[in-house]
């Protein structure tokens, strides 16, 4: 999307009906975004109980995370050109169809394999939708910081909302969770379909090499990278912390409704405050030093499971303001256009966010169940270590995006 769509200048006044439908546009995306989050927690209550019922082992259970993120890494790759061709609103509905599909697919199924391949088509729709989702919200609101606050806080409430769905009614079946994730995506369709209406770009499709040309970048790779493990360890502990409290499905959705609670609230008020306030490579840097002590504490510390479980809550504070602000970054440091500089992003966080689940049942299986912590731990301090060697160039090129402010 042409930088004149997606980012529209401070300057330009519009008429009240335009931004009167401009408003109820970015809403219904923003409640698109928050139900097909929740369908990436809704999963998280009831994986003992999918591993218990299906006799499947820890990493095979893990596999559900691993074949969505997997699928969701490759095709963020080709979602800008798919919206470019197709339209974003297009795009933007395709996505919602086939997550609301894949989801009821996974509550008929009755084995591992076939959930992990549904999974997989979930993470396609997914794909689809969550990138292009961002577009249209950065065309529509027309300000870059405001539009990812909004996605962000989108993406918290959805990721606190989804487990607490999982939870209540994991306890009565494991499958209703699917379908009532299957029911949400579809009124998130019905929503977008209804009101939103915004330019489509005129730029024509950017071959995928655009992608990663961006990572010649340094500011940008650097984001990139610190992405990438920051997410192998944001997922790491979605993933596997289920398996490793042996918590009841309706506790763990209570755990992660709270944890998801201050997620939203850390991508939303204190991310703003933050990133006005100080640079953003120290914002980056102590969140992830609060993250790696976290991890290590869940991992190797003598606490009782009632401790673990508020360190798990309080940590979503800290992911709230790393989601918010590699976000950020991810824009405003490129100098490309939106779509490619999300794809390229996109690309990383996720290939690092698939690779955490099934690792870490891997790990747990050969080392021990504490142990994956140490290797979340590991990954966010490498990415700390990124950041604070990257620090200089990566807010220099933030402070010269036009559209930064």
């Amino acid at each position: 999307m042409s930088s004149s769509v997606s980012s529209l200048p401070a300057e330009v006044v519009l008429d009240p009906s335009e931004a009167s439908r401009r408003n109820i546009a970015s809403w219904a995306v923003t409640a698109a975004c928050l139900i097909a989050f929740m369908g990436v927690g809704v999963v998280d209550p009831i994986l003992p109980d999918i591993g218990h019922r299906l006799g499947a082992t820890p990493t095979q259970v893990e596999l559900l995370f691993t074949t969505y993120l997997g699928v969701m890494a490759v095709m963020t790759l080709f979602a800008g050109n798919i919206g470019a061709r197709l339209g974003r609103k297009r795009v933007a509905l395709i996505g919602l169809a086939l997550i609301a599909l894949f989801a009821t697919a996974c509550g008929l199924s009755g084995s591992i394999p076939a959930l992990a391949a549904f999974r997989g088509g979930w993470g396609l729709g997914s794909a689809l939708f969550t990138p292009t989702a961002l577009v249209l919200l950065l065309a529509l609101i027309g300000h870059a910081e405001k539009a990812i606050m909004r996605y962000e806080a989108a993406i918290g409430l959805g990721m606190s909302m989804g487990p607490l769905l999982g939870g209540v009614l994991g306890a009565h079946s494991w499958r209703f969770p699917f379908f009532g994730a299957a029911t949400l995506m579809l009124l998130a369709l019905a929503s977008v379909a209804a009101f939103v209406k915004v330019p489509e770009s005129k730029d024509p499709p950017r071959p995928v090499s655009d992608v990663f040309r961006a990572y010649t970048r340094p500011a940008f790779l650097a984001v990139g990278l610190t992405g990438l493990l920051y997410y192998f360890g944001f997922f790491l502990l979605l993933g596997y912390t289920p398996l490793f409290l042996h918590l009841g499905t309706l506790n763990l959705g209570l755990m992660f409704f709270g944890w998801g609670i201050l997620l939203g609230l850390g991508s939303t008020g204190l991310a703003q405050v933050l990133l006005r306030r100080i640079p953003a490579s120290r914002v980056v840097m102590g969140a992830l030093a609060g993250l790696t002590v976290i991890f290590a504490l869940l991992g190797f510390a003598p606490f009782a499971v009632g401790v673990k479980v508020g360190l798990v809550v309080l940590s979503g504070v800290l992911f709230g303001l790393m989601n918010a602000t590699l976000t950020t970054l991810s824009v405003e440091v490129s100098h490309m256009p939106r779509p490619t500089a999300t794809s390229a992003y996109n690309f990383l966080r996720w290939l690092g966010a698939a690779a955490a689940p099934v690792s870490s049942g891997l790990i747990a299986e050969h080392l021990g169940g504490k142990v994956p912590y140490g290797f979340g731990a590991g990954a966010v301090a490498l990415g700390m270590v990124i950041t604070a060697l990257a620090a200089g160039q990566i807010d220099a090129a933030r402070s010269s995006d036009p559209h930064v402010h």
